[in-house]
């Protein structure tokens, strides 16, 4: 009995081991959910003071795409306007960069989860909040 346990459990963890490919993660599906995903700038931290705009219908919305666009605007004008579009790309979970009209920003990825994300600016890039993004939803 105790050597059929004991190469069941070998078959399992050979099995479980052997010839297995494990798929790319694609870090930025987190932010786009494979299509596109709007993310809310909840909030945009300097030194401990909160600089997004209380009213919710004035703050700003981050519109990220699969295809490594995303576009920025109020989110009072989504669907009247087209914002403004840049490119960004996630490396290793790690870093966040947009790059567009001339400028890059770096950010650092604080916190990354489906319901919270946080970017911390990188030493040298003109933006200087703290960024924290909550996914779009239903007023």
């Amino acid at each position: 009995m105790k050597t059929l346990f004991i190469l069941s459990i070998l078959l399992f963890v050979s099995s479980c081991t052997l010839d297995v490919e494990l798929k790319p993660l694609n870090s930025s599906a987190i932010f786009n959910d494979g299509n596109s995903k709007m993310w809310l700038v909840e909030h945009l931290w300097i030194k401990q003071r909160d600089y997004a705009n209380p009213d919710r219908n004035k703050k700003d919305i981050i519109t990220f795409y699969a295809s490594g666009r995303c576009a920025v605007q109020k989110i009072n004008t989504f669907g009247d306007e087209k914002g403004d579009v840049v490119d960004y790309k996630v490396i290793d979970k790690k870093t966040l960069i947009l790059s567009g009209k001339g400028k890059v920003w770096k950010f650092k990825i604080a916190k990354l989860s489906e319901q919270n994300i946080e970017l911390s600016p990188m030493k040298g890039t003109a933006f200087k909040y703290v960024m924290n993004l909550v996914p779009v939803t239903e007023p």
